[in-house]
């Protein structure tokens, strides 16, 4: 894929098992999650996130459970699919480590080529990148992606005819960019004003970008709390995003976006929401005309 808002067409999930269970009171934190979670309710969301884009015509491919890796259901995060293929993430914390390898048996099965596998002290978690067009792609450095893995997605990443990736410093609040912005359109993204860099927004509008501000007050209970920038596009200006974001679904309304709301009170337990739960494997390339 190219861009983040060229039409969706198949995409790598998982439905949370059995391995949720392992999350309790006593070590939910070591796990990375806020709270534990009730398993029932998960898998309803997940497999409403599916049947949405089974019937937006996207094609799900499903990975299988891994005993002990309760993160599993976060497919954004052990790869990211450029225009030349995957890069396979190196998860900062050995609770996440193993689950970029059923990931890698699923894109050999389905023929996906493997572009790069990060390696020992190449820090990089696909939710912090973002292939905004074939020229341009946006890249988080923080706790989860360190300069090295940075280094080497961008090495990757021009290898494949990105000419300039953009990044910027993750506040020590979130995880991955993918918490505080989001490409709507071909031209257009979203991010919230007290958050994005003021370099970086103005290198994307040097570039013809839009860049939309959500102001920080608009947030329900702040950036990471309903995660209400976390959000998947079928196509440009066609958004599936997590229930209980009011006021950014109006202000996307207004711009003329067409979004369709599920629900992720329970995977936000996790600390992921519809973008996190989302490996998307192929979009119709977009043209930078």
């Amino acid at each position: 894929m190219n861009s983040e808002v060229g039409t969706l067409r198949e995409v790598l999930m998982h439905v949370p098992g059995d391995e949720v269970n392992l999350v309790n009171e006593s070590n939910y934190r070591r796990y990375l999650f806020r709270s534990p979670m009730n398993l029932q309710r998960a898998r309803e969301e997940v497999i409403n996130l599916i049947e949405v884009y089974r019937s937006e015509g996207v094609k799900v491919n499903l990975v299988d459970s891994l005993p002990g890796k309760p993160n599993l259901m976060y497919m954004r995060d052990p790869f990211l699919m450029g225009p030349g293929g995957a890069i396979i993430s190196r998860f900062m914390y050995d609770v996440r480590r193993g689950e970029e390898e059923p990931v890698k048996e699923h894109l050999k099965r389905l023929e996906y080529p493997i572009a790069k596998v990060m390696e020992d002290g190449e820090v990089f978690e696909g939710g912090n990148a973002m292939i905004l067009s074939p020229r341009v792609a946006l890249a988080g450095v923080g706790e989860r992606t360190n300069r090295k893995g940075l280094g080497e997605l961008v090495e990757t990443l021009k290898s494949m005819g990105v000419e300039e990736v953009i990044d910027i410093q993750v506040p020590i609040n979130v995880i991955h960019i993918d918490e505080y912005v989001a490409q709507v359109d071909v031209k257009t993204l979203v991010t919230v004003r007290q958050m994005f860099p003021w370099e970086a927004m103005d290198r994307l509008q040097r570039l013809g970008f839009n860049v939309i501000p959500v102001e920080y007050s608009q947030l329900p209970g702040g950036v990471s709390n309903r995660l209400c920038l976390n959000m998947v596009a079928v196509k440009p200006m066609k958004l599936v995003m997590g229930n209980g974001c009011d006021s950014v679904r109006r202000l996307l309304e207004h711009e003329g976006a067409d979004v369709i709301e599920v629900e992720v009170d329970e995977v936000l337990k996790g600390g992921g929401s519809v973008h996190c739960l989302t490996g998307v494997l192929a979009r119709d390339p977009i043209s930078d005309s």
